[in-house]
């Protein structure tokens, strides 16, 4: 996956460039039939355009030549026709593609222009600069068409393209000043504002017609500029200095109009000859950008092609063997972390010896990265298994130690106990002080059995037969600090084997101990047991604080399974004993509500751990027959009262 990302963006890349150098030889070869379907129709509406001004001034001037007028119209309105048919077969793509169409919209919308300005030219209802502004504004139109379709997708066409247009923009104004001229010499007179009007085409022509010729390439420059210096340019110079010197506004004008026209029509011819095969150049430009583009795709795109191919072999190949090694990788990190790892931190737990042979990594993954990844997976598998080790080792030290400890106290309290039941009773008072202290020292000694519990090792309590179950929840109940709050129900008559005997009288302990610590003062905690199909069930029932659901959830997870104890949760160190030993004898613990806003703990002793009798034993003092528990079994009746 991680190879597919350099071969993926070197095919996009190449995409890319294939579809760019396609596109640009697509706009190239489209230059041609720009020319045919836009520029040379447009030229021609121009040309006509302009020949309809010149004579409709004429007639203005003159009041005659309708005939000529209405024969240019024809070629005028033929132009038009000429021009919509062949621009709707214009494909250019693009945004100047878009202008270029908007432009030609523009340019068809002028017709209703047109036909307003020709009526009232009929009508003799315009002045002369009426209608060289008029038709000089729709001929505007068409220049526009023309500038926005000589935009090019190369630099050098577009250049000529828009120098070609920018020269005909100049021929323009040497038709606006025909046009002009043609109506004073015809009238013999300038109106009002005509000769400030020539005055102003005339200086825009020596302006611009040079600084149009200076974008030319430079052959083309320098015979441009040889046309500007010969004869017939120069002889329209004088023409123009000799009507501006003869004239003034509202002054009549020597010279006649055949003599401006002999003058006019061959600089004219002169300029439009030159600008003939400028369209020509342009498509010769393009085809020859358009090869070269060809050419440059042709290399790139098949080289382009042949990298990415090498590039996915190569990398199939590479890829392949990475994914096969790192699948070797993953399943042994796998294997390792879920079956090896856990398996042989046990049997380190368990003190069984792990040899290194078996547990160490051993894979060929070669000598590059993987193997180094391989490698040092290795050494992380052998420091799990030392620090595991060691773990082990400082856990069965310090359970040692606890267990130590524990039977000290252990031997202590036992101790404790033979002196105390030794002491001779001196009253009320002396015997209740003393049957506490005897109290407070079963509490201890069932405690210090927790840390034996959690540590594995075997209790030190023995029993001395089986014994009634109800003797067992009696004896249980006695270890209770507020032992006088129990109340001991129904009970079924079973007998308890021996070797299970004090664990389940410590668990049911843990348990009703629960019950009076997270219950108000004054209520009773109830248990009762009876027999179900597959043993016997004891009920632990309170009126404490109860337990969220999610807590109680939790609760009940950890004693079906009892897990590893963590001091840090120490708090509940009595719910990890009663786990532990529940799981030890197969018997079930389950929490729930209890019908009186509590807690209610369910503890199924199996078949195995109780035996039916034929008769009940009643709990009572003898059944206790351990001395240290003589006492405090005396303490407890079935109502839960101290006598």
């Amino acid at each position: 996956m991680v190879l597919l990302v350099p071969v993926t963006a070197l095919t996009a890349l190449w995409t890319v460039t294939v579809y760019a150098s396609i596109s640009d030889a697509a706009a190239l070869r489209n230059t041609h039939r720009t020319r045919d379907n836009v520029s040379l129709p447009c030229d021609k509406v121009v040309a006509a355009l302009q020949a309809e001004r010149s004579l409709s001034v004429e007639t203005l001037a003159a009041g005659d030549g309708a005939t000529a007028l209405r024969a240019q119209r024809a070629t005028t309105d033929a132009a038009f026709t000429e021009f919509r048919d062949l621009s709707r077969r214009y494909r250019g793509s693009g945004i100047s593609a878009d202008i270029t169409r908007a432009r030609i919209g523009d340019l068809l919308a002028t017709r209703d222009s047109l036909v307003l300005l020709r009526t009232q030219v009929d009508a003799r209802g315009a002045p002369r600069a009426a209608a060289l502004s008029g038709y000089t504004s729709i001929i505007s139109y068409a220049f526009s068409v023309s500038t926005a379709a000589a935009a090019s997708s190369d630099p050098l066409v577009e250049r000529v393209m828009r120098t070609s247009v920018a020269l005909r923009r100049t021929g323009e104004l040497l038709h606006q000043q025909d046009a002009l001229l043609t109506g004073v010499l015809t009238a013999g007179r300038f109106d009002a504002g005509e000769y400030q009007q020539l005055i102003e085409i005339v200086g825009a022509l020596r302006f611009q017609i040079p600084v149009a010729g200076s974008t030319l390439p430079g052959p083309d420059q320098a015979a441009f500029k040889s046309m500007l210096s010969g004869p017939n340019f120069a002889a329209l110079r004088a023409a123009e200095d000799r009507i501006l010197a003869g004239g003034g506004p509202g002054g009549r004008v020597s010279t006649s109009l055949a003599v401006w026209k002999a003058t006019f029509s061959p600089a004219v011819r002169q300029l439009y000859d030159f600008l003939g095969n400028g369209y020509d150049k342009v498509v010769a430009f393009a085809n020859a950008e358009r090869n070269r583009i060809v050419f440059r795709f042709a290399l790139s795109g098949v080289l382009g092609l042949l990298a990415i191919l090498t590039s996915l072999v190569l990398s199939i190949r590479i890829g392949g063997s990475a994914v096969r090694r790192l699948s070797l990788l993953r399943t042994a990190a796998t294997d390792l972390a879920h079956r090896r790892l856990p398996e042989m931190v046990l049997r380190l737990r368990a003190g069984e010896p792990v040899e290194p042979g078996d547990t160490t990594l051993r894979r060929s993954l070669g000598d590059d990265e993987i193997a180094e990844v391989g490698a040092a997976l290795s050494e992380v598998q052998q420091s799990a298994i030392d620090s595991a080790a060691n773990e082990a080792a400082l856990r069965y030290d310090m359970n040692k130690a606890l267990v130590n400890i524990a039977r000290r106290n252990q031997t202590l309290i036992a101790r404790q106990l033979e002196a105390l039941a030794r002491t001779p009773g001196g009253g009320g008072a002396d015997n209740r002080a003393t049957e506490r202290v005897e109290q407070l020292a079963v509490q201890m000694r069932r405690h210090a059995e927790h840390l034996v519990i959690l540590a594995g090792s075997a209790r030190s309590r023995r029993g001395l037969g089986p014994e009634p179950l109800a003797t067992i929840i009696t004896r249980a109940a006695g270890e209770v600090e507020h032992a006088e709050r129990i109340e001991i129900g129904a009970v079924a008559a079973v007998e308890v084997p021996e070797p299970a005997v004090a664990d389940i009288g410590h668990l049911l302990a843990e348990l009703l101990e629960n019950g009076t610590t997270f219950s108000p003062p004054g209520t009773l905690v109830r248990v009762t047991a009876e027999l179900v199909p597959d043993g016997v069930m004891v009920e632990i029932e309170d009126q404490g604080l109860g337990m969220s659901a999610s807590v109680l959830d939790e609760t009940n997870r950890r004693l079906a399974v009892p897990q590893e104890f963590d001091p840090a949760r120490s708090a509940r160190l009595g719910l990890y004993v009663v786990a532990f030993l529940a799981a030890q004898r197969g018997i079930r613990v389950v929490l729930r509500p209890s019908r009186l806003r509590g807690i209610t703990a369910t503890v199924t002793i199996p078949a195995a751990l109780a035996v039916p009798t034929s008769a009940p034993a009643p709990p009572s003092a003898a059944g206790a027959r351990r001395s240290d528990a003589a006492k405090l079994v005396g303490m407890v009746t079935r109502a839960g009262r101290v006598p």
